[in-house]
């Protein structure tokens, strides 16, 4: 997946409500930086996907999800993610 960052935040959470990228994408990519607790986000006001907690900050990895979306939310509480979107 190549393409230029259309966007990026280092620390999204559920109080952020729907964010919208402003611009289609080839994929989303998100790291959660919790230790303990996965995620849960919602892709263009449907699809769910679990993006699971890291063992520490340091060893953290993003999760690449191919596709075209043009906005998202975190659905779990406590939880900060690392977001960036190419489009």
């Amino acid at each position: 997946m190549y393409g230029t960052i259309v966007y990026a935040d280092t620390s999204v959470a559920s109080t952020d409500g729907e964010i919208s990228i402003n611009h289609h994408t080839s994929a989303i990519h998100v790291l959660n930086t919790n230790s303990l607790t996965s995620a849960t986000i919602k892709l263009n006001g449907g699809y769910q996907v679990i993006i699971p907690h890291t063992p520490t900050q340091a060893t953290g990895v993003y999760v690449c999800i191919p596709g075209d979306y043009t906005k998202f939310e975190v659905l779990t509480a406590g939880v900060s993610l690392s977001v960036f979107a190419v489009g």
